[in-house]
């Protein structure tokens, strides 16, 4: 099997086949490697994700969610919300109908009018491809050293071969959506909630689409305009506001909460928190966006991280990554 090096990109941002270089720390590692997959630097855009754009909205808390979390957006006060929706890979002008395409990214800001603030950044598949987050430098290395015509076994197939969640999200259904509007996210991480009482549970987030999740069949997608699903966004965004219901997944005692390629089981409680309402394009917003980041860590008092190491090592990586999109 052999996987591009803008599909393994698809899921970061947002397994030791091939070891990383033993005297580089692995968030530059893992930078480097991403940038050597896309075959030349884009300046201003992102190393991975580059196609996006950005829309302010609003998040209006449900009376549930203040029981689960004090976590100051929780409350009742209403957030604002900068949003970005993205294509995954290191190509700017990357179809949205591409095969490299097919994991889509929803991060975004909440913003109190104190200025108190905290990130989601999430994609639209469940689970991550790699256990670690050196297995996903692994990955990487082990996709860009299979050439084509290679001998079996290849280095990406040997890779896949010892790492059984590698080879579930390759091969997991990634359907094109009629519309952003109608695709359901999820944010890979587990985090911690505490509320008022000192009652803490383990959680992961997903954004439910208002208008129901709908995709396209597969041999309706060949020929679609470029930005098809971006052009459809903005028109329907001008028409109204585009709502998703932010739901919380509450783990039970003896679920993992290290490890994002491993899914809950379905039973698991669901808490809505809120609905998250998208209103309007940013103005300028190739230009804005160039000079905005977001963060997987970034708590608030009620608001913390679990154990998964990608929360960390996320967050390095975007500290070389940002740096170098501005130069």
């Amino acid at each position: 099997m052999r996987l591009t090096g803008s599909l393994l990109l698809a899921a970061l941002l947002t397994g030791p086949a091939l070891a990383q270089p033993a005297t580089e720390p692995l968030p530059q590692a893992l930078y480097d490697t991403m940038v050597k997959g896309n075959g030349r630097i884009y300046p201003g855009y992102r190393v991975n994700h580059a196609k996006g754009a950005l829309y302010e909205g609003s998040f209006t808390p449900s009376a549930e969610a203040a029981k689960l979390s004090k976590a100051p957006h929780l409350q009742s006060t209403p957030s604002s919300l900068l949003l970005r929706y993205s294509d995954a890979g290191g190509m700017p002008e990357v179809a949205d109908n591409a095969a490299s395409s097919a994991v889509r990214g929803l991060s975004f800001t909440f913003t109190l009018p104190d200025g108190t603030a905290t990130d989601l950044m999430m994609i639209n598949v469940p689970v991550f491809v790699t256990r670690r987050p050196e297995d996903f430098l692994g990955l990487m290395q082990a996709a860009q050293a299979t050439k084509p015509d290679m001998p079996q076994p290849t280095p990406i197939a040997r890779f896949l071969a010892e790492h059984e969640e590698a080879r579930r999200f390759v091969t997991m259904a990634k359907p094109m959506p009629q519309s952003f509007a109608t695709e359901q996210f999820y944010a890979l991480h587990a985090y911690r909630l505490t509320n008022a009482a000192g009652e803490s549970h383990f959680v992961r987030f997903r954004l439910v689409p208002e208008a129901g999740t709908a995709y396209r069949a597969p041999d309706s997608v060949a020929g679609l305009p470029r930005d098809v699903l971006f052009d459809e966004l903005g028109t329907r965004v001008a028409m109204g506001p585009v709502r998703y219901r932010l739901v919380a997944q509450l783990a039970a005692a003896g679920d993992q909460t290290a490890d994002p390629s491993e899914p809950w089981p379905v039973d698991r409680p669901l808490v809505e928190l809120g609905m998250v309402s998208v209103t309007q394009a940013v103005p300028d917003g190739p230009l804005a966006e160039r000079k905005i980041g977001f963060l997987p860590n970034r708590v608030l008092p009620g608001l913390d991280l679990s154990d998964d190491p990608f929360l960390k090592v996320r967050s390095d990586v975007y500290a070389i990554a940002f740096p170098a999109r501005q130069q």
